[in-house]
């Protein structure tokens, strides 16, 4: 493990590298947006961009997994360099063709290596940075750049966004992003042992925070458009960006005191388009609907990041990491076309969504328990029935919470290993064993210990 100025500085490192190289993915995705808006038809422009541009930046993520997992350090670090370097040379051809074939052709190319340099960053924060800092580090990073992203599309009516001069400020965001790349490289990772070594169990927890981060992911995309979409002008979309990065913000705060709340808020945020449209419907402001909307969707991000990057650290697999954003750019695609086939009928739209929020918050809480409440797994002894943990728990008026520290503290571990163990500061998990202590009655870690063994030798 890395002392602890070491590792505040891989959160701002890898902070700054999600920041410039989301910043220039952002800044030439816009560019290329609105070449296609000027040459398609407005009917297949979602369909371009949203489904043929997404599935281009899920290829990209894929194919960097697929090196970052074959190949070494100084291979996968000139890769990535390479990837923005191709992205500049094709956003040119992408963004200022007079004709859509070459401009979707060289876009797709563009995007592919979008997702090259993405999966990288995803890999860098599983890897480099320890889990009670990853929420900040991706949140943190991602805010700065839709702030960025916010103010460039302000200047002189928005030309940096296209033309030219977006040309110009790819180009430096790319060198900007080369000199984080290399800032980045020199930092050293391992800061968590491997607890799940067992394949067939990392097996099946990827599976199920794949098939939920794609269910989440669709039911986000095909919901979040339905109700609001077409509301008048009073809702500014670029200034409400600036609520999404709040929310970013706060998502990484919280998450990295608690994976449990960022969860929670997680799942309120798929709420959010039933939520919207019931109140729209009631004449409430679209924009306090709109900033609350991206408020919670910064949450859902942060979650969906952190969710993979964890499962990352805890396997030693680090390359694991990409796959938040392929599964979750799947989960767009799909979306986003079942919001192209059903938008004529708000009706069947709103009850496949419900139905497919109900699956995705299914998942999420069976995920949680899975991932990061390890005391509910434990095993049942003696009678039938029995788990000795759970009865220590109910007997001493332990939380669920306190249950799953409880877990930890019994195995012997410091406040330190168990904040690493459940994903919570440091400073949370030496609140509850605080609150252990004083419903047990005991002194210390060590009395606790005693009072369990002896619960169990009563039985």
């Amino acid at each position: 493990m890395q002392p602890e100025g070491v590792l505040s500085d891989a959160r701002v490192r890898v902070g700054a590298l999600v920041g410039v190289c989301f910043l220039l993915g952002s800044t030439g995705w816009l560019a290329w947006l609105y070449q296609i808006a000027s040459l398609a038809e407005p009917s297949m422009v979602d369909f371009y961009t949203m489904v043929l541009g997404y599935l281009s930046q899920a290829a990209g993520i894929g194919v960097y997994m697929v090196v970052r997992r074959n190949a070494g350090k100084k291979i996968v670090s000139g890769s990535v360099a390479a990837s923005l370097l191709l992205y500049v040379l094709f956003l040119d051809p992408a963004t200022m063709s007079d004709s859509l074939v070459p401009t979707l052709a060289f876009g797709y190319v563009m995007n592919v290596a979008c997702g090259y340099f993405q999966g990288h960053y995803l890999t860098c924060l599983a890897e480099l940075v320890a889990s009670n800092g990853r929420g900040i580090a991706f949140g943190g990073g991602y805010a700065a750049s839709t702030l960025a992203t916010w103010l460039l599309s302000g200047i002189d009516g928005g030309s940096l966004t296209t033309g030219a001069s977006n040309l110009v400020v790819c180009v430096l965001l790319a060198l900007i992003a080369g000199a984080c790349l290399y800032s980045v490289s020199s930092l050293d990772g391992e800061f968590e042992v491997a607890t799940v070594a067992d394949d067939s169990a990392l097996r099946a927890l990827v599976v199920l925070a794949g098939a939920t981060v794609v269910v989440a992911s669709l039911v986000k995309n095909a919901g979040f458009s339905f109700p609001t979409a077409d509301l008048s002008g009073e809702v500014d979309l670029e200034l409400s960006r600036l609520f999404y990065g709040a929310g970013l913000v706060v998502a990484g705060i919280v998450a990295d005191r608690d994976r449990r709340y960022v969860t929670m808020c997680c799942a309120a945020s798929l709420a959010m388009p039933f939520l919207m449209l019931a109140l729209s419907g009631a004449g409430a402001s679209s924009v306090a609907l709109w900033a609350l909307g991206y408020l919670l969707f910064g949450f859902f991000s942060v979650w969906r990041v952190i969710l993979f990057a964890d499962l990352a650290g805890r396997s030693g697999r680090a390359w694991i990491a990409g796959a938040s954003l392929l599964l979750g750019r799947l989960g767009d695609v799909a979306g986003t076309a079942l919001l192209l086939a059903l938008g004529e009928s708000a009706v069947a739209l709103v009850t496949v969504s419900a139905v497919l929020f109900a699956v995705a918050s299914f998942l999420l809480f069976r995920l949680y328990e899975r991932m990061y409440s390890p005391a509910s797994g434990y095993e049942a002894t003696g009678e039938e029935g029995f788990n000795p943990l759970v009865e220590f728990c109910d007997e001493h008026g332990l939380s669920k919470r306190e249950q799953d520290v409880l877990y930890f503290l019994l195995e012997g571990m410091a406040n330190a290993e168990i904040a690493r163990e459940l994903s919570i500061s440091e400073a949370t998990a030496k609140f509850h064993v605080r609150n252990i202590l004083k419903k047990t009655g005991c002194a210390g870690r060590n009395d606790v210990a005693k009072l369990y063994n002896k619960s169990l030798k009563g039985r």
